[in-house]
């Protein structure tokens, strides 16, 4: 008889080890204890301290209820005359059925069982539930006590090992799901630093939570010393500010607003979105402060040549119809003046017109350069000679004796570049003075400077005077379409050289190219 319940509980132990699912140990034990141990009825009730489940009776640590005796006591417990034992009114009993239907008696009637056995379910030496057979007929006995203790010590092994591997799966699931959290946030975080425009993350409180790269480089704050001040503290009038960007919430498409906002004592346009997330406010910012100038400057671009043009087509006009006129006769010198007006004039307007049209060839990139070697001593000399019938008495034009250099570049151009260069430093002189050019060869590089005594230009905006349509507003200009500058540097790039301005306001201007010498 021993062997043969060795056998059956090691068959048993194989049978309830092959399934790590709750479900399933539950299964094979209630069909392991039907081939096994005769009962007409079974549970299987776990037990917490706190609460009793199946069935749902509080315990009873004086001992009248069967299965709390088993609890309290942690010894199984058979009965062999269950009818007899129901009536004791110090417990609270039920009956089940085969199909499970359970009943509480004997109020609902007599009990239907004649023996039930109650055996505990331990784990670490703690009764952590109940296993209760009962039968009609039979009583049980020390055999069915023996190898009913068996099976449940083998089932709760493995109800212990299907739970370990359930909380494994669990921590391992909890883990990737981490992971996972992680990778993203820091995918996005690569993301976010990567991108063009600005961003930062406000929270609840509106402090600064996340601020990329490019937010440091439109608004030259680090984020060491960012992350965790009051937006009021980065931005200046933020509560303003913000009250005028819209905050996207759930799908609806984020609208862009443009708004100047006072960084360190520079006024940037940016554009602002915004988003909520569950972290807070996501604000996305891109710098339009150069597209913001060049608007302006076009505008201020299209004004000064609607400027420019009408007062010499009105020049034009007027000497025009003073010519035309039949009622009046004018002396031969006054009839050259007029005409010698219309030509100058003319020539005033074919040179704007000139000016424009090249620098959208060169927008374009379709603008020939020829590449030759060039007398720059030779072309100054030419240059200064052109402009200075056009200069005013109060301004002395000439050249510094610099002997020749040779330059590799398109003569036209360098004569274009000279020439604007000469004109913009007699109309920056309006006090007179001198306008000196000379030339200067160096290691591989020819030098031209173009130095006037004029008004001078602020270290500011050294860089800005060679932008399209630029046009200072710290000084008082003479009129012009903001195109001359552009167009030299343009053309001296284009050479393969480089062009600059040396100036301090009041202390005149020196304007300078070098082009690759011809050695």
């Amino acid at each position: 008889m021993g062997a043969e319940k060795a056998e059956l509980l090691l068959a048993a132990a194989r049978y309830l080890n092959e399934t790590l699912e709750l479900e399933h140990v539950y299964d094979r034990f209630h069909e392991l204890l039907a081939d096994a141990v005769p009962h007409g009825g079974v549970i299987v009730s776990s037990f917490d301290p706190d609460t009793a489940i199946l069935p749902p009776l509080p315990l009873n640590r004086e001992g009248g209820g069967m299965q709390s005796r088993v609890i309290v006591s942690g010894e199984p417990l058979v009965v062999n005359d269950v009818p007899e034992q129901v009536k004791d009114p110090k417990g609270v009993y039920y009956d089940v059925d085969r199909e499970g239907q359970m009943r509480k008696v004997p109020e609902e009637g007599p009990p239907g069982v004649q023996s039930a056995m109650m055996l505990p379910v331990k784990y670490e030496g703690e009764v952590v539930g109940v296993v209760q057979l009962m039968h009609e007929r039979i009583q049980y006995g020390p055999e069915h006590l023996e190898l009913a203790e068996g099976l449940i010590g083998l089932m709760a092994a493995a109800v212990r090992n299907a739970k370990l591997h359930e909380q494994a799966m669990a921590e391992a699931a909890a883990r990737a799901r981490a992971e996972a959290t992680a990778a993203e946030r820091e995918h996005a975080t690569r993301v976010l630093e990567a991108v063009g425009d600005g961003i930062f993350l406000l929270d609840d409180e509106g402090a600064v939570r996340f601020w990329n790269r490019a937010a440091e480089l439109v608004t030259g704050r680090d984020r060491e010393h960012v992350v965790g001040l009051p937006a009021a503290e980065v931005f200046r009038d933020w509560d303003a500010l913000s009250s005028e960007i819209p905050v996207s919430a759930g799908w609806a498409p984020a609208r862009p607003v443009t708004l100047p906002v006072e960084l360190g004592g520079r006024e940037l346009w940016l554009a602002f979105l915004a988003v909520r997330s569950p972290a807070g406010v996501v604000y996305a910012f891109r710098d339009h402060t150069v597209e913001r100038r060049l608007e302006e400057a076009k505008s201020d671009f299209v004004a000064s040549v609607s400027h420019e043009l009408r007062t010499p087509m009105t020049v034009v006009l007027g000497a025009a119809n003073t010519l035309l006129r039949d009622d009046i006769e004018l002396p031969p010198e006054r009839r050259r003046e007029l005409l010698e007006l219309i030509g100058s004039q003319g020539r005033r307007l074919t040179q704007m017109t000139e000016d424009v049209l090249l620098a959208s060839r060169l927008d374009r990139g379709d603008l020939r350069i020829e590449r030759e070697p060039v007398d720059l001593g030779e072309l100054v000399r030419t240059a200064v000679e052109t402009m200075r019938q056009n200069v005013p008495e109060s301004v002395t034009l000439r050249t510094a004796a610099n002997g020749s250099a040779t330059a590799v570049g398109d003569p036209d151009r360098i004569e274009q570049v000279l020439l604007n260069l000469i004109d913009n430093a007699v109309k920056y002189s309006p006090r007179g003075g001198d306008v000196v050019v000379s030339t200067a060869a160096s290691e591989g590089r020819v030098r031209v400077e173009v130095a006037d005594e004029g008004l001078g230009i602020p270290l500011a905006e050294h860089e800005a005077v060679f932008e399209k349509f630029y046009r200072s507003r710290s000084i008082e200009v003479p009129t012009g379409t903001g195109l001359g500058l552009y167009i030299c540097r343009e053309l001296v790039r284009r050479m393969g050289g480089t062009i600059g301005v040396r100036s301090r306001p009041g202390a005149g201007s020196t304007f300078y190219f070098e082009l690759p010498s011809d050695t």
